[in-house]
């Protein structure tokens, strides 16, 4: 099990859309061919109600409180459930739900002489980004606590929660702080691997990990938002 970010610029029109119809927003971040990898196969939904309850729990064990109840939630289950021996069959049913809307999703043509959305992916590196930014595990205060996991909520639950959104001001903002000078610097200055292991920051291994790939993702970041922002463009942010 993984969660990864991602993020698509969108024009203020098109976010209006969605901001009247929430069921919009999934189509956005919806592939246009489903990889054949993705079927929930009877085998692996098997697999899942074997292994997803441990690795979830491996997962949930590293998170903070709030990141936590919010994973929880998005599988419709409580910590108590954990224990249950019926865990990994709703595990399962969430998942294969999901697939089964994403295959829908998938199959849908977009609407002719609309463009391919804009979008990035931060992968695994979202977390360990977002506390280089800010230095917190949670949503902060301020352009840069809010650029990775800020936001505000728009639509269902897809998947670890509502996907959240940006205006086209506000993404601005947060491109122009994204650009200071020195910032960059600041972020390698903060890494702290004792420090991220202890706030349970996804996905883990920091030591192992270094700073690198968290340095690549805020650049990917960067280029995304300071584009975005130059268009004048809205930000629609999910984690998946």
């Amino acid at each position: 099990m993984s969660m990864m970010a991602r993020f698509v610029a969108v024009a203020p029109a098109k976010l209006d859309e969605m901001r009247r119809s929430p069921d919009l927003v999934e189509s956005l971040f919806a592939p246009d061919v489903l990889p054949p990898q993705f079927a929930f196969t009877p085998a692996l939904e098997q697999r899942v109600r074997a292994q997803a309850p441990q690795a979830l729990r491996a997962m949930l064990d590293r998170m903070p409180p709030d990141l936590r109840g919010q994973i929880l939630r998005s599988f419709g289950i409580g910590e108590a459930d954990l224990d249950s021996p019926d865990v990994g069959d709703a595990i399962a049913k969430r998942m294969g739900e999901r697939a089964a809307a994403l295959g829908q999703l998938g199959q849908a043509a977009r609407p002719k002489g609309e463009p391919v959305p804009k979008g990035i992916s931060l992968d695994k590196a979202w977390h360990g980004l977002h506390y280089l930014l800010c230095g917190a595990a949670e949503p902060a205060p301020g352009p840069l606590g809010q650029a990775v996991i800020g936001g505000t909520e728009i639509g269902d639950d897809l998947g670890y929660g509502p996907a959240r959104y940006f205006t086209a001001a506000q993404a601005a903002e947060i491109a122009r702080a994204l650009q200071a000078p020195g910032l960059e610097a600041g972020l390698r200055t903060r890494f702290n691997p004792a420090a991220m292991e202890s706030l349970g920051l996804y996905p883990g291994g920091w030591a192992a990990n270094g700073d690198g790939w968290l340095i690549d993702a805020f650049r990917s970041l960067r280029d995304f938002y300071a584009a975005a922002g130059a268009a004048g463009q809205a930000v629609v942010a999910l984690l998946e």
